[in-house]
C-alpha cells in the first residue's frame, strides 16, 4: 500500500506532491485515496509521518519469506504490513539495523509487524 503511494506520487510527478495534500479539497483527497487503496485518513496520516515502507519487503526477505506471495495470496495481509510499517517510528533504526546488520534480530523488539511476520514465517 504505502509503496502505491509513493509510486503513485512519483508517477504523478511535479503535479502533486505529498506535502500537498493539505492544498486540495476533501473529495480530491478522498479520490486519491480510493485510487490508490487507502483510507483518507491514513493517505493524511502517511503524508504527515512521510512514511515509506521500503524496509518491509527486505525485512520478508531476510526472513525467508517471498514478498511477493505474500502480496499475491494475502493481499490484505500486505496491505496491512504496508500500514504498520508505515505509521512506524522506528524507521530509521529498522534502515540502519538492515543495512549494517542484517543479521541482528533486534528488530523483534521494536518492529510493530513482528507478530505477523513471526506468523508468516
Amino acid at each position: 500500500m504505502i509503496q502505491s503511494i509513493w509510486k503513485f506520487f512519483r508517477r504523478i510527478g511535479d503535479r502533486i506532491q505529498p506535502s500537498d495534500l493539505d492544498r486540495l479539497d476533501a473529495g480530491q483527497v478522498h479520490e486519491i485515496a480510493r485510487d490508490i487503496g487507502v483510507a483518507t485518513d491514513d493517505l493524511y496520516r502517511l503524508d504527515r509521518l512521510h512514511a515509506d515502507a521500503a524496509m518491509m519487503p527486505k525485512r520478508l526477505s531476510q526472513e525467508g519469506i517471498n514478498p511477493a506471495v505474500i502480496q499475491a495470496e494475502w493481499p490484505a495481509v500486505w496491505k496491512d504490513l504496508q500500514r504498520v510499517c508505515g505509521n512506524c517510528r522506528k524507521k530509521e533504526v529498522c534502515r540502519n539495523e538492515l543495512e549494517l546488520a542484517p543479521d541482528a534480530q533486534d528488530w523483534r523488539r521494536y518492529c510493530p509487524n513482528e507478530h505477523t511476520i513471526r506468523t508468516l514465517g
